[in-house]
């Protein structure tokens, strides 16, 4: 196998045996990669008795350890665990597999060789205890060799030859049975457990494997010489199937190997390395799985016709690695979102999404390209995967929306950004708008590599590179390999193990000390009786329709620990409870616990967690001594609490759905809270802005759907029960295998997988009301809501509101109101309310406040320029009084100060100088902290020592301003100093500083 990060210089060119498979006797074309899938599943099936499996979405469902499904066993992993039962003895499928990260991580070399992608397909064939070794073995030669074709002359074969450390042998019985096979025993190679041994883990299910390789090219009968090629990471001999033996188990404390009560069967056959070879060509990349794809980019974009080329010196080099990153990356892409993955919830999934973005414009100038190979892809994969078939549209849209994002995140690059485009050639806009702290990488890096000849990065500085700047591997690695940069990628797993184990949480660390601890004590409990609490009684209640709110019976348990965590608070645990702990967004309940024999003192139950089982009820209580353990105690819920968090988890639920019918466009949830005093939703959506109207929508529907009174239910089931394309989830949220808790409403209203507590019906929530609408980020939306009496009072403080928003706007319209100022002093009241209400607990319907909002603002713009006319009267008034008070016989020239100006939110100067166009004048004027002036000269009054410009300069030069004529007038006639602020304290002074220079400067130069 090849080292994820080793790049092939170069591809070698060979010729490949012609399909001469039995089943396909007389063709003369090749298969198509249909027929060599199909090929399989009936060889398995239909001739040797296993059972299709349906592949499993490359979104983990169970499985934190992965982001991605990355091999055919992932959705048996618990049946080797021993955890799940296995659906049948002999299974068979072809899954979809993402490799773009953790261990098994292949971007790094996707697009520089053949071989390697971030989406392929694993056929795989399973036995869960009933074949082993011989049978597995015996299939796989039959297939590949009778079944597909193949020269037997150019299979090689590994198996595990032994690991000293590990105390286990090499596993003979595997090379004889290849033996027995008829395999040549020069072409039976071992190798050690790097190569020939697996493991799921640290611990667990582990075994040996045996791998089949498959020699491309035109000297495979030189077993010799090339046999020293398998395993090398050799583009013309590569690793096609392998078979792996699982029938040990390797303890978690101990590290020992022993060996496991059944023995299974798990293998992977690469689909795409399978058909490159059976259709004869020199890559992956070559076969009907892509050629469509490359094909369509060439005709679109009328690049040169893509040829193949791996060597990184030639010119065609960069062109023709476009070409494979973008087919493979869109086949990715569509396989990732057709199974409900959205971008915005998984930055591997948008990093590789907006490289081909960034590809599809910058190479192929086709911004679109990777909306226009979706389709391509799913005529290639849509009748093996018929979700894809399904989700089509969907994921157009999707790619749509985020195309349309990261358009505007590139148009919005900092200037200072763009030289680093010029600089390091090998990025793109996309690796900017990924990783803000790129630029500081860069210049740490280069200060590296001044330092030191050959730099290198130990794992501490990787972990910064990762953690601080933001880097992701692959373009971590791809930086290093440009800028021979040495990664000490070994240090880097130690420093980051060392890093997280040291960051455990202490709750964790101390709840365990204090378990084991109190198992010692002769108080109460012995180690064997101390169980997880019994928490299914928090979903015990009812509702009490006089009352609006539920009854929550109180239960009698024991206390079976008290953990202490601080001066004046413990935790409590019990042997039972009817607390709901915080989970699946939901709070906390509240409560009350008591003696059961004592009811005198009572304990205020401030908060409820859980941990590995057991429920930490988290009480005040300066002497825990107060409850022993083994004592029978009262938990008693707080039911208004409860009540509230019932009603707005089932509206959270209506809310997530009924969002996605109103809007008609892709959504994902982002997450949600859900509390007493209202609830929290936030929504990717991948569509248009959200405007009033669609809240309005929303709302309304969900009211109606409260007064159907739809039935509310819950189920029990596991994860292989479900039906995946009927169930709302949240996509990289990992849900248990088992017990899973599904929450219906109505008929197809809402289908969700939820430990929350819920109505048993939607009348129960009585009333619902969106308060506001937050986007977060772009193509985020956070919904604020409630539900019950707070919203019955919402929409009736709402209703006030809105009647004395119209009757404003009624006494306006028909002009009943004299005074202005009373009209504003209103509009001001209810702008305050309407803005920032929420901020002081009054709830509005969002959609009612904004129609209101829209209403008041017309209304001040109506007022406004009401105003604004009534105070432009106030320049004409001014500037005829002085007309009155100064004569022009009297007064040759004026200076004057705007009085008015201050009063005003804007002054144009030349409706006060056009009262004299007969002798010369300058105005000064101030609004809002800003001096402005403006001088007229009649053409009479112009000579060599005076004019407006001159005449100007004199006050700019006092306020520090600057001036210029208006546009298309002489500067001599007219000239207006620029708008200059200036501090209130200084204004009087300046101003008659400068009123006093102007006057003197006219007197002596006209």
């Amino acid at each position: 196998m090849s080292h994820p990060f080793r790049r092939a210089a170069h591809q070698v060119c060979f010729l490949r045996q012609r399909f001469t498979n039995r089943s396909y006797s007389g063709r003369t074309e090749p298969p198509t990669s249909k027929q060599i899938r199909q090929r399989f599943l009936d060889f398995f099936i239909g001739e040797n008795d296993h059972h299709l499996v349906r592949s499993s979405a490359v979104v983990p469902f169970s499985d934190p350890t992965i982001a991605f499904v990355n091999a055919g066993m992932n959705q048996f992993k618990n049946v080797f665990l021993g955890t799940t039962k296995a659906p049948y003895p002999r299974v068979a499928n072809s899954q979809k597999c993402v490799r773009v990260g953790g261990k098994h991580n292949d971007i790094s070399v996707v697009g520089s060789d053949g071989y390697h992608h971030t989406f392929f397909e694993m056929l795989g064939n399973w036995s869960f205890g009933d074949y082993f070794k011989a049978d597995a073995c015996e299939m796989a030669w039959r297939l590949l060799t009778e079944g597909y074709g193949i020269d037997s002359n150019r299979l090689y074969v590994t198996y595990f030859g032994g690991d000293e450390p590990m105390g286990l042998p090499a596993d003979l019985e595997c090379r004889d049975i290849w033996v027995r096979l008829g395999v040549p025993p020069d072409r039976i190679i071992p190798f050690g457990a790097r190569d020939n041994f697996w493991e799921m883990g640290r611990s667990g299910p582990c075994g040996p494997c045996t791998e089949i390789h498959i020699d491309h090219s035109e000297n495979f009968l030189d077993t010799k010489r090339r046999k020293r090629f398998v395993n090398a990471g050799r583009p013309d001999l590569t690793e096609v199937w392998n078979l792996v033996f699982v029938q040990y188990n390797r303890n978690l404390d101990s590290g020992k190997i022993s060996n496991l009560p059944q023995q299974h069967v798990d293998t992977g056959l690469g689909l795409e390395r399978l058909v490159s070879h059976l259709q004869n060509k020199s890559s992956n990349y070559d076969t009907d799985l892509f050629m469509p794809l490359i094909e369509h980019m060439h005709k679109v974009s009328r690049k040169d016709e893509y040829s193949g080329t791996y060597n990184i010196r030639n010119k065609k080099y960069e062109l023709d690695t476009a070409y494979r990153l973008v087919a493979d990356h869109s086949r990715m892409i569509t396989a990732c979102l057709s199974d409900g993955m959205f971008p915005s919830q998984n930055h591997k999934l948008r990093r590789i999404l907006r490289r081909s973005l960034s590809l599809s414009e910058r190479i192929f100038n086709c911004p679109t390209l990777v909306h226009q190979l979706v389709p391509l892809v799913v005529e290639s994969l849509g009748s093996t995967y018929p979700e894809m078939e399904k989700r089509l549209t969907e994921t157009q849209l999707i790619i749509k929306h985020e195309g349309e994002s990261y358009r505007k995140l590139c148009s919005n690059l900092r200037s200072e950004s763009r030289p680093l485009l010029q600089k390091y050639s090998y990025l793109d806009e996309a690796d900017l708008v990924d990783h803000p702290g790129l630029t500081y990488a860069l210049a740490e890096i280069e200060r590296l590599k001044a330092k030191e000849r050959i730099a290198s990065l130990n794992g501490n500085q990787i972990h910064k590179m990762y953690d601080t700047y933001g880097l992701d591997e692959d373009l971590l690695v791809r930086i290093a390999e440009r800028e021979n940069l040495q990664l000490d990628l070994d240090g880097y797993e130690n420093y980051s193990k060392h890093f997280k184990d040291g960051a455990k949480l202490e709750l964790a660390t101390r709840l365990q000390q204090t378990l084991n601890s109190s198992f010692d004590l002769k108080q109460g409990l012995h180690h064997a009786q101390v169980c997880p609490t019994r928490n299914e009684y928090k979903y015990n209640y009812s509702f009490n329709s006089e009352k609006g709110m539920y009854d929550i019976p109180q239960i009698k348990t024991k206390i079976t620990s008290i953990v202490p965590i601080e001066t004046s608070l413990c935790h409590v645990i019990t042997e039972k409870s009817n607390f709901y702990f915080e989970s699946g967004g939901q709070q906390s309940d509240t409560g009350r616990l008591w003696l059961a024999d004592d009811a005198s003192k009572q304990y205020d139950i401030i908060k409820v967690v859980e941990h590995n089982g057991f429920i930490l009820h988290t009480i005040e209580t300066n002497d825990p001594m107060e409850l022993p353990i083994g004592k029978e105690i009262i938990l008693a819920v707080d039911a208004d609490r409860r009540s509230f968090n019932i009603m707005h988890h089932t509206a959270t639920h209506l809310l997530n759905s009924v969002t996605r019918q109103v809007l008609q466009v892709p959504i994902c949830q982002r997450s949600s809270f859900v509390g007493d005093k209202g609830l929290k939703l936030e929504l990717v959506v991948c569509g248009p802005a959200i405007e009033v109207s669609h809240v309005e929508a929303i709302e309304n529907q969900i009211r109606k759907l409260i007064q159907q009174n739809a039935p509310v239910s819950t189920r029990v089931c596991n994860s292989c029960d479900l039906d995946f394309d009927q169930i709302t989830t949240i996509p990289g949220e990992i849900y248990p295998e088992h017990n899973l808790r599904i929450v219906e409403i109505g008929k197809n209203l809402s289908t969700e997988l939820c430990c929350g507590t819920h109505a048993q019906s939607t009348a129960e929530i009585q009333e619902f009301c969106i308060t506001n609408l937050v986007q977060t980020k772009p193509g985020c939306y956070a919904f604020h809501a409630i539900a019950g009496k707070a919203a019955v009072k919402a929409y009736l403080l709402g209703r006030q509101i809105s009647d004395d928003v119209n009757q404003l706007k009624d006494d306006m319209d028909k002009q009943l109101v004299k005074d202005m100022t009373s009209i504003e002093t209103r509009m001001q009241r209810l702008k305050n309310v309407l803005l920032v209400g929420s901020e002081n607990n009054i709830n509005l319907p969002y959609a009612l406040r904004q129609q209101c909002l829209e209403v008041i603002h017309e209304l001040y713009q109506r007022l406004k320029d009401h105003t604004r006319e009534s105070l432009r009267k106030f320049i004409d008034m001014e500037m005829r009084n002085l007309q009155q008070e100064k004569p022009l016989d009297s007064h040759p020239f004026l200076v004057h100060f705007l009085e008015s100006s201050f009063i005003l939110e804007e002054v144009q100067l030349n409706k006060a100088t056009r009262h004299f166009p007969d002798r010369p004048i300058l105005v000064i004027s101030i609004t809002d902290d800003h001096v402005k002036a403006r001088a007229t000269v009649p053409a009479a009054k112009v000579n060599e020592n005076f004019d407006a410009h001159k005449w100007a300069t004199v006050v700019a030069n006092v306020f520090k301003a600057n001036i210029s004529a208006p546009k298309g007038q002489n500067p001599a006639h007219v000239c207006n100093m620029r708008s200059r602020k200036v501090k209130t304290l200084r204004f009087e002074a300046l101003l008659e500083r400068a009123m006093r220079e102007a006057n003197d400067f006219a007197r002596k130069s006209m």
